[in-house]
């Protein structure tokens, strides 16, 4: 019997079976190199690197991207990860015409195991379930499915190692590659390995945001000669050496262009012909294949073309419906044009699928289109409606938005924006194509698209109508504010909120509202101010928005330097607080921070634990970047410094996943502060880079400001005291030009001021400190005052007036809770009394400094007090450990151990930080080691103690 035949046979009589319906691939279409990795020509040190991974994987998790142009034997390197591993075997697949179903991939991986669904949390089970249509309960938030789908790879992985192999990760639906990448990052404790292939990169493997990744290069000479020679092909070798630089040593387009060739050509005795692309040879070749195919079989393979599903019964109904069988096929599987995966059947080479839809004719494409419509229900006859529909076509339309809809109901943006988009130009009435634009445009914001701005500037030209204008304004203002167009942004959302505000008072409130975030972030603080103002004249007394409005203004205010009112219009705020639970996480910090920098520490860090602690309760961390940078600054200003580092570390690293820019250089800066307040000078000096590299191209002006004057700190702990005024003065320029008018959202003129004095600049120093009394006078915060004491008492010549100086200034800072400012003010008191010889006075205020510099793991300041101590003849008393206890603990670890000391137990603990149950377990484990606790309530009573947990 020829090999076709048998094919056929098996091809048409072949049961469904798995989500495809296929099963394995050995019983229908022949599959090249499926199933005979151990016959692998090269690919020696990828192999090794398989193997690695899966000794890895077994006992702590590992993941790996394999990437490279199609046909380069991505498929066949997943293959010998399967034979090779020891372990359960996980096995899926992207497929192009799929990517438009929400969580496919995803529920292919994991619907075998949905009885592990039971063993999840409440809202990881219900996001879950929701996100793979198990269920009809809104989604809150898919980073809950996210952490869901991890613990159950980490529960199967506790029973034996996994090994999960995902093909062709780009034709994998946006939803559930979003999962898969995120499950990647997070394998620490798990025992699992994954493997990815692709066709493209996904993102740099140093940010933290994709995994490992290896681009594979086309085979050498030598190997590609050993695989013709495989197949049964023989070349002569100046024919192979002209394959191979056709090719690039690309297998599949190799083996396919030699099949192309004729015996003369393989001889060498014939030319192969002008120079021609890579791609010219592979299409030249595969339509000459299908050219030849009868008629049937090439409407066949239109209909498979056209398939977004490649389930068995669905194609065969199709086919039927066009007056055609599934035996139509066998003709393309003997041409080696169309092949069985495991779970799929599907072209050998993805620019098939298009070369055949390009090819056919108009008639067949849209008859194929229809006849998948009628055999379909749900989201894939929508899309099959659409295809098919050559102009504007209502009916289809509200198919297609009632298909967004339901994408959108399980977060899953991307294919939501895209069938919004569909369902647009599909729409004859021009007011429901422009509402239509901006739900997608919308929702390609949420997903991070780049075509959100586009589909606005659409929709605004189509649109005359007053309110649908200032709401796409409002998306499109947000749009400019996240591309770093912070200008743009603003003009924009001042001139459609002053184009409403006498018509629609609430929609221009929340315009100007929306207009303070891109005036803050340009560096722009009157300008903020100015549009909170107007916000809050048009709110309503009693809408949501004053809350909003109050809230906004009040912080705007405190930045300024008028402390007095914004604290008031933030006492004020407390009373309009809404139900809304998004709004409520983004206010509360957004006053947590405003009321930290007018030195109320405890309201502050209530409020911002309120924002994160919702953020953890909700699954929603999209709030956690800016709620924890701003505790890590208030934790940084109080003396915990342990935390603080946690906190921003945490908050880095969500900025970075989430894409938040802004918090991203924010994160950086208090990392940075902190570096520079401990002397680690190359490290500050790292991160502000970084910052500039990573958030600083995208035109936050407010940036340079924090940065300078934490290389200005950095340079100051080292005694570089021209590099500190240089940094400092920098700091001074941008602070004055923004309008910053609080002296401690950014402390450094107490910095740029010591600089000056101890390079001998006391003139300029002069008229620094003279500022600083000026903001600390119309602010009226305690620190401001007691540097500004400090320094009038450094660069006082008077033993009287400095000692009152200085007294002044630890009484300010008796009113507030700043140590490393209070310890700084005690050296500087003790180096003037030592200076004009008062010795023993001196060493009190030595030994206290000492003290808390060591607590607090502030190496350089703590070498200036030792040393001033030793001048002084006394002696330091036992040393603490630098930073206390807490600073043993790496940043997630103090995370965890905050968790577990508010009461949480593992699951919960798990669930509220995003990682597996398993990696709570493996931390806390070293957690109790390093701090020698035995017990959670140890663990609680000693971070109780620190102030760490309420």
């Amino acid at each position: 019997m020829a090999p076709g035949a048998c094919a056929k046979s098996q091809l048409v009589n072949a049961k469904p079976q798995g989500r495809h319906g296929w099963g394995s691939p050995d019983l229908g279409i022949n599959v090249t190199g499926r199933g005979h990795a151990h016959g692998m020509v090269g690919r020696e040190r990828e192999r090794g690197l398989i193997d690695d991974l899966l000794v890895a994987g077994a006992s702590s998790g590992a993941s790996l991207l394999l990437w490279g142009e199609p046909g380069i034997g991505k498929t066949t390197l997943l293959d010998y990860a399967a034979e090779r591993a020891d372990a359960r075997v996980l096995r899926t697949g992207g497929i192009e015409s799929e990517t438009v179903l929400p969580f496919a991939t995803l529920a292919d991986l994991l619907m075998p195991y949905v009885s592990r669904f039971r063993e999840l949390p409440g809202v990881q089970r219900t996001t879950l379930e929701s996100c793979l249509a198990l269920s009809d309960e809104p989604i809150t938030n898919p980073y809950a499915a996210c952490t869901g789908a991890l613990n159950v790879l980490a529960a199967l992985g506790e029973e034996q190692p996994l090994v999960v192999l995902v093909d062709d990760l780009h034709w994998v639906d946006p939803s559930s590659q979003d999962v898969l990448l995120f499950i990647a990052r997070r394998l620490s404790g798990v025992r699992a390995a994954l493997v990815f292939t692709s066709n493209e990169d996904h993102g740099e493997s140093d940010t933290g945001r994709s995994p490992a990744a290896m681009q594979l290069a086309g085979l050498s000479a030598a190997e590609c000669g050993a695989l013709l020679r495989s197949s049964g092909q023989e070349v002569a070798p100046a024919v192979l050496d002209e394959l191979v630089t056709i090719s690039g040593g690309n297998p599949l387009a190799l083996q396919e262009i030699a099949r192309s060739l004729t015996t003369q050509q393989m001889r060498g005795s014939e030319p192969l012909g002008s120079p021609l692309s890579l791609g010219h040879y592979l299409e030249r070749a595969w339509a000459v294949r299908i050219d030849g195919l009868p008629g049937t079989a090439r409407r066949a393979l239109v209909v498979l073309a056209a398939s977004r599903s490649v389930t068995p019964g669905v194609l065969s109904k199709a086919l039927e419906a066009c007056g055609l069988s599934l035996e139509a096929l066998c003709p393309a599987e003997e041409e080696g044009l169309i092949r069985a995966k495991a779970d799929a059947l599907d072209f050998r080479h993805p620019v098939l699928r298009h070369l055949i839809l390009g090819r056919a004719p108009l008639a067949h494409r849209i008859g194929a289109f229809q006849a998948l419509a009628q055999v379909t229900t749900g989201p894939l006859c929508a899309w099959y409606r659409a295809a098919a529909s050559a102009g504007p076509d209502e009916e289809a339309a509200r198919a297609l938005a009632d298909t967004a809809r339901e994408a959108r109901r399980r977060s899953a943006f991307k294919e939501s924006a895209l069938a919004w988009r569909r369902a647009a130009e599909l729409s004859p009435d021009q007011a429901t194509r422009a509402r239509r634009l901006h739900h997608a445009a919308s929702d390609a914001f949420l997903s991070g698209s780049a075509s959100a701005s586009q589909w606005c500037e659409e929709a605004l030209h189509i649109t005359a109508d007053p309110a649908a204008r200032t709401d796409i304004e409002l998306l499109l203002g947000r749009i400019h504010t996240w591309n770093g167009e912070h200008a743009r942004a603003f003009r924009l959302l001042v001139d459609a909120a002053s184009t409403v505000r006498a018509t629609d008072p609430a929609r221009a409130s929340a315009l100007f509202a929306e207009a303070v975030v891109p005036a803050r972030l340009d560096g722009h603080v009157a300008a903020a101010v100015r549009a909170a103002e107007s916000s809050l004249a048009l709110a309503s007394a009693t809408g949501p928005e004053r809350w909003f409005s109050l809230t906004v203004l009040g912080a705007a205010l405190v930045l300024a330097g008028d402390i007095k009112k914004g604290i008031s219009l933030l006492e004020a705020a407390d009373g309009h607080r809404t139900g809304d639970p998004v709004r409520s996480q983004q206010l509360h910090a957004l006053a947590g921070q405003a009321w930290s920098r007018a030195e109320e520490f405890d309201r502050g860090r209530h409020l911002l634990s309120t924002a994160i602690d919702q953020a953890r309760r909700r699954n929603a961390p999209e709030g956690l970047p800016f709620s924890l940078t701003a505790r890590s600054e208030l934790e940084t200003r109080t003396g915990r410094w342990a935390p603080a580092r946690g906190d921003a570390t945490e908050a880095l690293h969500w900025a970075q996943e989430l894409g938040q820019v802004s918090c991203v250089g924010y994160a950086l800066y208090c990392l940075a502060r902190l570096d520079a307040m401990r002397g680690n000078r190359v490290g500050c000096e790292e991160l502000v880079a970084r910052a500039r590299r990573e958030a600083g191209t995208y035109g936050i002006e407010c940036l340079e400001l924090y940065l300078t004057a934490a290389l200005g700190l950095s340079a100051l702990a080292h005694g570089d005291h021209d590099a500190a005024s240089d940094h400092l003065e920098q700091t001074f320029a941008y602070a004055s030009a923004q309008g910053v008018g609080n002296p401690e959202v950014v402390p450094f003129a107490a910095d740029l001021a010591e600089a000056h004095l101890r390079a001998g600049r006391s003139a300029r120093a002069v008229e620094v400190i003279t500022w600083l009394e000026d903001r600390a006078r119309d602010t009226q915060l305690p620190s401001a005052e007691a540097a500004a004491a400090r320094c009038r008492g450094l660069a006082s010549q008077s033993l009287e007036e400095a000692t009152s100086l200085f007294a002044q200034a630890l009484r300010a800072h008796e009113r507030t809770n700043v140590p490393f400012e209070r310890a700084r003010t005690l050296l500087c008191e003790a180096e003037m009394l030592r200076r004009l010889r008062r010795p023993a006075a001196a060493r009190s205020r030595l030994a206290a400094a000492l003290a808390c510099f060591e607590t607090l793991g502030a190496v350089p300041w703590a070498r200036r007090a030792a040393s001033e101590l030793a001048a002084t003849g006394g002696q330091p008393a036992g040393r603490p450990a630098p930073g206390g206890a807490l600073d043993l603990l790496t940043p997630q670890e103090v995370q965890v151990a905050r968790a577990v000391a508010r009461g949480l137990n593992n699951i919960e603990a798990a669930a509220s930080l995003f990682v597996s149950r398993k990696t709570v377990e493996a931390h806390l484990t070293r957690i109790y080691r390093k701090l020698e606790v035995r017990s959670r309530t140890d663990l609680a009573r000693l971070l109780t103690a620190a102030g760490l947990v309420d």
